[in-house]
């Protein structure tokens, strides 16, 4: 008889959104220990949002965030950022007056991964390791800001479109360090990102997102083997 998982981060019931204002509604949403689950939906239907109540950073209105066993939905950011969430902003937000080197020492926690581990995932960073943050292409600063939060050493990492304006040299070499990631740090990843084809891939399961509520769940394979299906959860057929 096979045993229930249990979820590292379990969202039940959750409502939150900005100000008075509700994104999210009564949304469900579970990410087990070493899975990689993409949130997927069309544009402004809350995908962003769920990462930033996730974090802490929306005003929440009703439901539970649950993170190994804890209620932390009242938890102020940095107390979640302490228990072991990590976020990688779509905006990067990198310190532009430190250097790569700077940047990521300067928040880091005892762990395995460590300056040099980062480095060896993004070689780039190490060769540009002197220069401040604002002296980094597009592609370089996304590195250096997922660098930066796995400097933290998170149990759960959260990624908002992190392939997004990027040219397509970098892009793969981003898919490359998250397929790193997936197979080699233990972490659980909840991924947003609108391009499918590069995602499902990528990932065990995928939830898709309409109105502020998962409106699909299921296999990340299963859904990339049905275009229909896909072409109706996000709205790419008429």
């Amino acid at each position: 008889m096979a045993t229930e998982r249990t979820p590292l981060l379990a969202l039940q019931g959750l409502s939150a959104g900005y100000g008075g204002a509700r994104v999210l509604n009564q949304l469900d949403l579970q990410l087990f220990p070493n899975e990689t689950l993409v949130v997927m939906g069309r544009n402004g239907v809350g995908k962003t949002t769920l990462v930033e109540t996730i974090m802490g950073l929306t005003d929440w209105h009703a439901g539970s965030v649950v993170f190994d066993g804890q209620a932390i939905e009242r938890w102020p950011t940095h107390l979640r950022n302490r228990a072991g969430i990590a976020w990688v902003p779509q905006q990067r937000e990198v310190f532009p007056s430190l250097t790569v080197e700077e940047n990521l020492t300067v928040i880091a926690r005892a762990g395995e991964w460590s300056v040099e581990r980062v480095y060896e995932l993004f070689p780039r960073l190490k060769e540009r390791r002197k220069n401040h943050g604002d002296q980094l292409s597009g592609g370089e600063q996304q590195m250096l800001a997922m660098g930066r939060a796995l400097m933290t050493n998170p149990r759960v990492l959260l990624l908002d479109e992190p392939v997004e304006g990027l040219a397509p040299i970098v892009v793969v070499e981003m898919l490359k360090a998250i397929e790193t990631m997936r197979h080699d740090s233990g972490m659980s990843i909840l991924m947003v990102e609108q391009k499918y084809e590069m995602a499902l891939p990528q990932s065990e399961r995928c939830v898709v997102i309409d109105h502020g509520s998962v409106v699909h769940e299921g296999a990340s394979a299963a859904l990339l083997s049905d275009q229909g299906l896909i072409d109706r959860l996000l709205g790419l057929s008429q």
